[in-house]
């Protein structure tokens, strides 16, 4: 088949979307899918409020022939950049992965309307986490989370194996929409950390205040990381899946209501799905 993804960003930028996203693509092309990423890194559109979606609809009808060449249309988030396509087109299928809210103002109207839009008008629709159909006022078709490699869901450690004792490890986007900042305060207040070691993986706006606590590494491989952290507070669920795999300890924080339900319902999941997983529940619902 030829797919078409959809997506604001794409690997090599960070993020749980990104690696989502270049995970499922990686499993398709391994069974000779044809996959195509088009992102901003692609379309280069200037980033001005309505001339920036002019300018993606204008380039995406100059490069329509992506589109009508495809057997799969695959949006994550941004259906809004192809709306235009859905009635130019309106015999071509087009599916939908809704990833979250957007944690800085996850309940502005205008963003619910659109999410609850797209859905209504995607062919079929995926939701990363159930929780998001309370808040977007929606169904989707099919409910996931994560996925891991295959080598992590069979040779994960046990608990607590060859871990060093009192280290701390947040992996993530430095910022205070990921939990960063509870984590902190908690840092500040906490006496349990007297002699704790910290390390950051990732950055962000909050770096130099994470410098006060321990070691910021910037975005690399947290694997060494995971191996040796007794303790990892995860920015997401992509971080926690890998964390529990390393037979680390979960600590969460949150500063709000949907961040505590987000929370709650990750913490719930008992198996890991492998990218493999993940990918064939596409091809299920494109199959429908």
């Amino acid at each position: 088949m030829k797919i078409v993804f959809l997506t604001r960003r794409a690997a090599p930028q960070i993020g749980g979307v990104e690696s989502h996203i270049e995970q499922i693509a990686k499993c398709l092309r391994s069974t000779a899918n044809e996959v195509k990423i088009i992102s901003e890194a692609d379309i280069k559109y200037p980033h001005l409020k309505f001339i920036g979606l002019i300018y993606i609809w204008f380039w995406l009808f100059k490069n329509r022939k992506l589109i009508l060449d495809s057997d799969i249309v695959h949006i994550h988030d941004v259906f809004i950049w192809y709306l235009p396509f859905k009635f130019i087109y309106p015999k071509k299928k087009v599916f939908l992965t809704i990833h979250g809210l957007e944690w800085g103002n996850p309940f502005k109207y205008s963003s619910l309307l659109q999410k609850r839009i797209a859905v209504k008008l995607s062919t079929s629709s995926i939701g990363v986490g159930k929780f998001l159909e309370k808040y977007i006022g929606c169904k989707f078709d099919k409910i996931i989370y994560g996925g891991l490699d295959r080598s992590l869901t069979t040779n994960h450690l046990p608990a607590q194996a060859g871990k060093s004792p009192n280290t701390i490890l947040f992996v993530g986007r430095l910022e205070p929409d990921t939990g960063l900042g509870e984590f902190l305060k908690w840092l500040r207040s906490s006496s349990l950390v007297h002699g704790t070691k910290v390390d950051f993986v990732g950055d962000g706006s909050l770096r130099s205040e994470c410098e006060r606590f321990g070691i910021v590494h910037g975005f690399c491989d947290p694997t060494p990381f995971y191996k040796k952290a007794e303790t990892v507070v995860p920015s997401g669920y992509l971080t926690f899946l890998e964390a529990k795999s390393y037979g680390c300890k979960i600590k969460t924080f949150y500063s709000s209501q949907l961040k505590k339900e987000y929370w709650e319902e990750i913490l719930k999941l008992k198996n890991f799905d492998t990218w493999n997983d993940i990918a064939n529940v596409y091809l299920k619902l494109w199959k429908r």
